[in-house]
């Protein structure tokens, strides 16, 4: 059967499914050979038969002869399934028939036409932009629309120009609308003229005629697009509102202010509810632009379906600049609607009363710290924070035991920025806390006392009986840079619990001085991993020298993170010695830490790798010789070939001599 005459043969069985497998053979076969059978395939009543003509036919790489004769087909009146999968090879074959696919656009048959256009359109190449436009002139409708559609999808701006002369010169209903569209698609800021501005006229261009406007427009359509606010049709309405809003958007800060003061004047108008009743979040692009409208206009009806789009996290900055506009009257109007919202709705007024600072809010925020709704008591406890209503101290402590963890998180927040107003007041909350059976809040008084800056308290607290409390209180000392409470930290490193030790090691690193070296130094016997791996890098952070003989005498029996902790404290050393150390890696059989200390070598730069390559390339493991030789395919080529080609001569193992090998036929 694998013979061209049986295959042949075999192409015109009644089975669909004998035919398919039988291209598959063609592939076995010369193309030249192929290549009639594949063109007859391609005409086959099965899409199936037909699909994979059109794969073989591609994947054969045919020739420019054979894709001119590709495009002959194109041209058959007799079968639509030919037609169809010549266009679909052409286009999968992209631009290798760019030269032949524009030599076709003079054929005196406009099926023809069409469908080469069609084809430079899948294609997408900005090369076919020159005969696309020339085809905006084709004497078939259908051609020059055709041609337009794919300039838009193209997306070459330097089809403006041209489109607008095809609109204004082709009558054609169909031609006008794809051309349209197509502008509609680019990007210019240019004078519209007023033939293409009087087509907003016709019902059937009203639409894209405003698309077009926004696209390529100055703001001298700004007028025209802001009466089309007010169109009967939704669809018109919409595209005059998203076309005003791009116009607005790439305008200068002068034209925008010219914009904005004609915008302004429709405040009170009829204007306002339209542009309401147009939102709609499953637009995003009209909902925002609406947004920004309804803010500059000023018209405090619009506070509803702000807070509505404030609500959307996309459109929540636009929303909170709308809403600055609308001053003081907008955020009454917005307080007044708190009863009938929805949880969602009262969380954002909450949230929006705080990130605007708006002090007549304050009572509201107050109600709400008593809500049942848990997302609405934690708004409400933000925004005392944002407000500073340091006399609602007291409310927001006893909320300290609420039963949602998120709440809770959000009062101890608060309480830190009211800090910032009233210290005495929240001081007195942390000695409280601080006496507190409940370990918990406990550790809440170290975040307070943190927060205050009070290092005595934080000392005490060290002593803790619980661990968590103990290990937050050493943490905080760490921030707040206390080095007066070594002391306290050298007991903290032999606590019993090891998340205290890491703690106290972390925080002696960030603190100590070369005197706690010593006590660092003899916690490395400790025997969790993770205090050890804490301890090493607070070493290297006070003395690198001190750190490098640390690692040296835990190096021998260092291995897993440990072992991994070493090298990445020896990289940041960075002397001879350390990088020595980091060689002795390179016989570990943990591969993360092999292939780490790897990546350090590799990144001591193209001079250290050329003076040691010949060195790790004979490296007795043959993982290690397998990275090097890629480590140096990242040297200049004709450096990296010539290391590699003594690599190839000197190994003796045929799997990494093949991989050298393809290393080496894949420098350029």
């Amino acid at each position: 059967m694998n013979g061209l005459p049986n295959i042949e043969k075999t192409l015109r069985s009644q089975d669909e499914e004998t035919r398919r497998v039988a291209l598959s053979l063609l592939r076995e076969q010369s193309f030249q050979e192929a290549r009639d059978l594949l063109f007859f395939a391609m005409g086959d009543e099965s899409w199936r038969v037909r699909k994979e003509a059109v794969d073989v036919f591609v994947t054969m790489n045919p020739d420019e002869e054979s894709i001119r004769l590709l495009l002959e087909l194109l041209g058959n009146q007799e079968n639509a399934g030919l037609r169809n999968s010549a266009a679909e090879a052409v286009g999968r074959i992209g631009s290798r028939a760019t030269v032949p696919l524009i030599q076709l656009m003079g054929d005196n048959d406009k099926d023809v036409r069409k469908f080469v256009v069609d084809v430079m359109g899948i294609i997408g190449s900005p090369e076919f932009v020159p005969a696309l436009l020339s085809a905006l002139g084709d004497p078939d409708v259908n051609v020059a629309s055709a041609a337009a559609e794919h300039l838009g999808n193209i997306g070459d701006n330097r089809a403006v120009s041209n489109l607008i002369k095809a609109i204004i010169g082709k009558e054609s209903i169909l031609f006008r609308f794809s051309a349209l569209a197509a502008l509609g698609k680019l990007t210019a800021h240019v004078s519209v003229p007023a033939e293409i501005v009087m087509l907003a006229g016709q019902n059937i261009l009203c639409k894209s005629v405003y698309e077009c406007l926004g696209s390529i427009g100055d703001g001298s359509v700004t007028p025209i697009l802001m009466q089309a606010f007010m169109s009967r049709q939704k669809s018109s309405r919409n595209a005059a509102i998203i076309g005003w809003y791009r116009i607005f958007s790439r305008s200068s800060a002068t034209d925008r202010q010219a914009f904005q003061e004609a915008l302004q004047l429709l405040s009170g108008s009829e204007t306002v509810p339209v542009l309401i009743d147009s939102f709609d979040l499953q637009d995003p692009a009209l909902a925002e632009a609406i947004t920004v409208a309804l803010g500059i206009i000023g018209d405090i009806r619009a506070a509803k379906t702000l807070l509505a789009a404030y609500a959307c996290e996309r459109l929540s900055g636009s929303a909170l600049t709308s809403f600055k506009r609308l001053g003081s009257r907008g955020m009454d109007a917005l307080i007044a609607l708190y009863p009938e919202s929805d949880e969602i709705g009262r969380c954002a007024i909450c949230t929006l009363v705080g990130d605007l600072a708006y002090r007549a809010g304050s009572m509201l925020i107050r109600e709400t710290l008593r809500s049942t709704s848990r997302q609405v008591r934690s708004a409400g406890v933000t925004a005392v924070g944002k407000l500073g209503l340091t006399d609602c101290i007291a409310d927001i402590v006893s909320l300290l035991d609420d039963t949602d963890s998120d709440v809770r998180a959000d009062v101890m927040v608060c309480l830190q920025m009211l800090a910032r107003i009233d210290r005495r007041s929240i001081q007195d909350v942390a000695r409280k806390l601080e006496g507190s059976e409940l370990p918990e809040q406990r550790r809440e008084a170290v975040i307070l006392y943190t927060t205050l800056g009070d290092a005595d308290r934080l000392m005490l607290l060290v002593k803790d009986e619980s661990a968590t409390v103990r290990q937050a209180a050493v943490t905080s000392i760490g921030k707040l840079h206390f080095s007066s409470a070594n002391n306290i930290l050298l007991i903290a490193l032999v606590d019993e619990d090891p998340n205290v030790r890491i703690a106290a090691a972390e925080t002696l690193g960030e603190v100590g001085g070369s005197d706690v070296v010593p006590f660092l130094t003899h916690a490395l016997n400790d025997e969790e991993c993770w205090v050890q791996c804490a301890v090493l890098r607070s070493i290297a952070s006070i003395d690198k020298s001190s750190a490098l003989q640390a690692i040296q005498s835990v190096f021998s029996i260092a291995e897993g993170f440990l072992m991994i902790t070493c090298l990445e404290v020896l990289e940041i050393i960075g002397s001879r010695q350390a990088m020595d150390l980091v060689e002795k890696a390179l016989d570990s059989d943990d591969r993360d830490v092999l292939l780490l200390a790897i990546a350090i070598l590799a990144r001591q730069g193209g001079e250290w790798i050329m003076f040691n390559a010949e060195r790790l390339m004979s490296h007795p493991r043959l993982k290690v010789r397998s990275a090097w030789a890629e480590v140096l395919t990242e040297l200049p080529p004709q450096q990296a070939k010539t290391f590699l080609m003594q690599a190839l001569k000197r190994d003796e193992n045929n799997p990494i001599k093949i991989y050298i090998q393809g290393l080496l036929e894949g420098i350029a």
